[in-house]
């Protein structure tokens, strides 16, 4: 399950533990050793942990489509059950990465790789030649700062000539741990790497050098991750050095740091500064590979006057890997195996086990079932967005989609309180998270209905659109189910361990989808789609998790080049009666301005959200072709 869009650009989620598990009604001891064999096996070594940057995910899937097989199910994809696709790798230091600095004597001074500088995710593959070295402050451009009630220019580059040049520029703003910060008051986030990365470039720069504030530098002066970056996002190199080194270059002209950063805070005017006699000669080596990928897509025929029509079951088969873009130990979580019992090997091992009690049907009348294991998910919903873009039944006579994801941890919680005196204690019931039951005409009521057999605490989530793969579908005007049984403090974590699953929980989440896949493939009038209101919400986590991560306010768009680097940001498709389908974007839209602001990328994009303001009208301009359209939209919470 995908709790961001991208996975840099979000803080972690705060997770709540699990509570005791209650005693589900006894599934069939055999269904019960079926979930087991599978989901040790899933989430197991040979597995590792399903990365897809790892051979064991290949095995993984290879398991799904001869269970698929064993189930009795027809091969649906473009080369036998799998059906392939290629999604962009990470960013990864190659070799060679070198930075020498010359003096104005001559006598050059390589900086140590690794101790003295880093390269940064935002680098692109390059090099540079001797090139001389400007000293541009913070990098910022802001043409109106609101300083005491008056608007005040604040621009580090005028009068600056840094083409062809390398910019040493200082991590966050002027007075960053003021309250009232003037640069957090402006619609642009001047901190952003990615802003002033952009800026610097934009002015003709051929590298960056950034350098920690005195604020970052308190304690220690460390240097960035490589993946902190969050992916490629310029044309140039992009390195951090030590501030020593600028120091050095700084104090030839008899100009201290500390001092010029005081200065700035204290009247805030720049004061850039060339280096005469220093060059710097920088390259950086980022190797960007392609990944390939497969969905593993089955089929069991339906017969009848519904044959012609589709149901979809889901579930995403991927996970972190070693320590893959996702982890919530990050950098640290790097060749430790995540692996993803509940996340999703158990929403995998669910989709197997309903595959097998279909097939065993004999002359089932009704729609084609279609079952999907979807790869790529962790990465971006890539598996489904593939489907969906290349469908082995058209999706206009496809009526329904029940996606699993996170169905392992079934634990049981309050629904009667007890009463006073003692009489009656509390009562508990396993609990379960329904998404999409206002997608469709009468979905709510049916979902009511069916849970009177189970008895599950029901929560009911009516929005369709959310962090896993249902999304996709539901975006193609398509009702939508999303079993899910909560988060837990295992996350994305290595602690997401099969023998932490409640198999007779899991089992049971099973017959519940299974009822609802047989009434949609079998109901002679097709559900009517509707639209929903609101997003995507979590009601297990604790309420101090909810309020503490910040809010952005939402276009409603689903990007589709996550790791394009220049160009804008593509609208791969559209969230049905959100704030872009109402202001006339439409889909294979670019977004390259919003609020009067540059996007180039998905940083950018994020970037320029971020400073929006939910229920107040901004325009935004895409690329229709080779035609820029001008837009209002207002955008939603």
């Amino acid at each position: 399950m995908r709790f961001a869009v991208r996975f840099a650009l979000f803080a972690p989620l705060l997770l709540s533990s699990l509570a005791p598990a209650a005693e589900p009604e006894a599934a069939p001891s055999a269904a019960i050793g079926r979930l087991k064999k599978d989901i040790f096996f899933l989430a197991g070594d040979e597995c590792e942990g399903r990365g897809m940057e790892t051979k064991g995910i290949l095995k993984a899937g290879e398991y799904v489509a001869d269970n698929f097989k064993a189930a009795g199910l027809k091969p649906a994809g473009t080369k036998g059950y799998f059906q392939p696709f290629t999604i962009a790798g990470s960013a990864r230091l190659g070799t060679p990465n070198s930075l020498v600095v010359t003096g104005p004597d001559g006598e050059k001074l390589e900086v140590k790789y690794d101790k003295e500088f880093r390269p940064t995710g935002f680098s692109a593959t390059g090099k540079s030649d001797a090139a001389e070295v400007v000293f541009v402050g913070y990098g910022i451009r802001a043409e109106k700062l609101d300083i005491d009630g008056k608007e005040v220019a604040f621009d580090e580059y005028d009068g600056l000539d840094v083409k062809g040049k390398v910019v040493a520029l200082l991590r966050r703003t002027p007075r960053a741990e003021d309250k009232k910060n003037p640069f957090e008051k402006d619609t642009v986030t001047h901190a952003a790497l990615a802003t002033k990365v952009t800026l610097a470039a934009k002015a003709g720069a051929v590298g960056v050098l950034f350098v920690n504030d005195a604020s970052y530098a308190k304690e220690s002066d460390t240097l960035m991750d490589f993946r902190y970056a969050g992916g490629q996002a310029a044309t140039i190199p992009v390195v951090q050095v030590k501030r020593a080194v600028l120091e050095k270059m700084l104090a030839a002209q008899d100009v201290k740091l500390t001092e010029v950063e005081q200065a700035i805070d204290k009247d805030l005017k720049p004061r850039p500064a060339t280096l005469k006699g220093w060059k710097v000669a920088v390259e950086v080596t980022v190797d960007k590979s392609s990944i390939d990928a497969r969905n593993v897509v089955g089929v069991l025929e339906g017969s009848g006057p519904l044959a012609d029509e589709t149901v979809v079951v889901g579930a995403h088969y991927d996970h972190l890997g070693y320590g893959e873009p996702g982890s919530l130990l990050g950098s640290a979580g790097k060749g430790k195996l995540h692996y993803g019992a509940d996340d999703n090997g158990s929403g995998t091992t669910g989709l197997m086990e309903m595959a097998r009690h279909f097939g065993a049907m004999k002359d089932r009348v009704g729609r084609r079932i279609v079952f999907i294991a979807f790869a790529g998910e962790e990465r971006g919903l890539f598996g489904s967005i593939h489907y969906c873009k290349e469908p082995k039944y058209p999706l206009a006579s496809t009526v329904f989609m029940l996606n699993f994801d996170m169905i392992g941890r079934v634990v049981a919680v309050e629904d009667k309180p007890a009463k006073k005196g003692g009489d009656e204690p509390a009562v508990k019931k396993d609990r379960v998270v329904v998404y999409g039951t206002g997608t469709g005409v009468g979905v709510e009521k049916f979902v009511e209905t069916t849970n009177e057999k189970f008895d599950f605490k029901l929560l009911k989530i009516a929005g369709g659109t959310g962090p896993s793969d249902h999304d996709s579908f539901y975006r193609k005007k398509i009702p939508v189910l999303f079993f899910f049984t909560g988060t837990h403090k295992d996350y994305h974590r290595p602690s997401d361990t099969p023998d932490k699953i409640n198999l007779a929980g899991l089992a049971k989440v099973v017959e519940f989808g299974e009822a609802c896949v047989a009434h949609y493939a079998t109901v002679a009038e097709r559900p009517k789609y509707l639209v929903t209101k609101g997003g995507w919400e979590d009601p297990t986590e604790e309420k101090a998790a909810k309020s503490s991560r910040p809010s952005m306010p939402k276009l409603g768009i689903m990007p589709g080049n996550y790791e394009a680097t220049d160009g804008g940001v593509l609208v791969e498709e559209l969230t049905p009666g959100g704030a872009a389908e109402k202001g006339g974007v439409k889909s294979k839209d670019v977004v390259v301005s919003i609020g009067g602001k540059e996007v180039k990328n998905i940083e950018g994009y994020m970037a320029a959200m971020a400073a929006q303001k939910a229920g107040v009208e901004v325009e935004i301009v895409v690329l229709r072709g080779e035609k820029k359209v001008t837009l209002k939209v207002t955008p939603n919470p």
